[in-house]
């Protein structure tokens, strides 16, 4: 894997902007919106009223417009969805067909970010810490037409590498590709999402709001999504998954970064995590990530 390198992400961006934008933003997401500065991003999500997973997205504030990083996959539904809840705000939505997103290693951000900020300005390029896991991956936002000069001016050479990025999150156990996929199949404390800084419970109301802090306060998850590691055969999305023959999850992504559904708790992580699991196809194994908390 090329870490060294930077590399053209699958990511887009939608903009909004206009009087309304932060409570329009503040009321729909799971995240506090105010905590987005001209120096600070957040992640966060877009729920089901029920508390599913729909959407997730990087937050980022620049000359009082916000951008959203969002996989391209899923970018036009978003769009739709935010337009759809724009009613009668006064806000202005648009993807941003000239941005682009590159990954960079994040020595180099490292290097650039002397006041220690989540989210600088360098050279007119917006430069962040991606604020899922702290002190990990960092990304420039970056017009199409500047890519060279960008790749130029931070003394960096570009990777062709396939799914760069993906391959990172993946091994952080962190989806990123194909995450259409989870789509109203999982709840946002299911999908790891309080680890991940995405959500805020202290901010009052969103869009499935009431359930996730339900299942918070009565400590109702016990299930969690999972980076699949395959010891032999090859999984196939909607599989169920065995340990001893009884059924603890199911595959949700599969193909080259699969991850699965599976029953967890302080009691049976041991178990779980110490034995293979089987598929009707195949044979894996699961780690717990280190920032994940059982």
């Amino acid at each position: 894997m090329e870490t060294d390198k930077a590399y053209i992400t699958l990511k887009g961006f939608i903009s909004v902007k206009g009087e309304d934008s932060i409570d329009f933003i503040q009321n729909i997401i799971s995240n506090d919106i105010k905590k987005v500065t001209d120096n600070n991003c957040i992640f966060a999500a877009l729920l089901t009223p029920q508390g599913k997973f729909l959407f997730e997205f990087i937050i980022l504030k620049t000359k009082n417009i916000f951008l959203i990083e969002c996989n391209n996959e899923l970018l036009k539904d978003l769009f739709n969805k935010l337009y759809n809840y724009k009613l009668r705000s006064k806000v202005e939505i648009k993807i941003e067909n000239d941005l682009i997103g590159i990954d960079i290693p994040f020595v180099k951000f490292k290097n650039l970010n002397v006041n220690k900020l989540n989210l600088i300005n360098y050279k007119n390029y917006l430069i962040f810490e991606d604020p899922k896991i702290k002190n990990t991956l960092a990304r420039a936002i970056v017009e199409k037409s500047k890519i060279r000069e960008f790749l130029n001016d931070l003394n960096i050479e570009l990777s062709d590498e396939k799914y760069l990025l993906e391959k990172k999150l993946f091994n952080l156990g962190i989806p990123s590709k194909d995450i259409q996929k989870l789509q109203n199949q999982l709840f946002s404390l299911e999908a790891n999402f309080l680890e991940l800084n995405g959500i805020d419970q202290k901010k009052g109301c969103y869009i499935g709001q009431e359930n996730t802090a339900r299942m918070y306060l009565k400590n109702k998850v016990n299930k969690r999504l999972f980076a699949i590691q395959t010891i032999s055969g090859k999984v196939k999305e909607g599989q169920k998954i065995t340990l001893n023959n009884e059924e603890i999850g199911k595959v949700l992504i599969d193909d080259s970064f699969p991850f699965a559904l599976i029953k967890i708790n302080k009691d049976n992580k041991n178990l779980v995590t110490d034995n293979e699991l089987k598929t009707e196809t195949a044979t894996i194994k699961i780690n717990i990530p280190n920032w994940m908390v059982i």
